[in-house]
């Protein structure tokens, strides 16, 4: 699995997302600026860095069957 972080800003979505893929699927938004990371606990701490930038209150997981959830 990769765990791809959006860099965007993300209002006004109000969360940062994190899409969970199979490693070797290429997602369309990997063309925005974003970060790619081997393990969740990783892109989890990126979520939390930009979540205090952007000032949002909330991380929210995209799973590739289109489930998410908050983080």
């Amino acid at each position: 699995m990769k765990w791809i972080v959006l860099e965007e800003n993300p209002m006004p979505d109000n969360y940062i997302a994190i899409m969970a893929a199979e490693e070797t699927r290429v997602l369309q938004l990997e063309k925005k600026p974003c970060s790619i990371f081997d393990t969740c606990d990783k892109a989890m701490d990126r979520a939390r860095e930009l979540r205090q930038k952007y000032k949002v209150p909330n991380i929210r997981l995209f799973h590739q069957d289109g489930i998410s959830a908050l983080a």
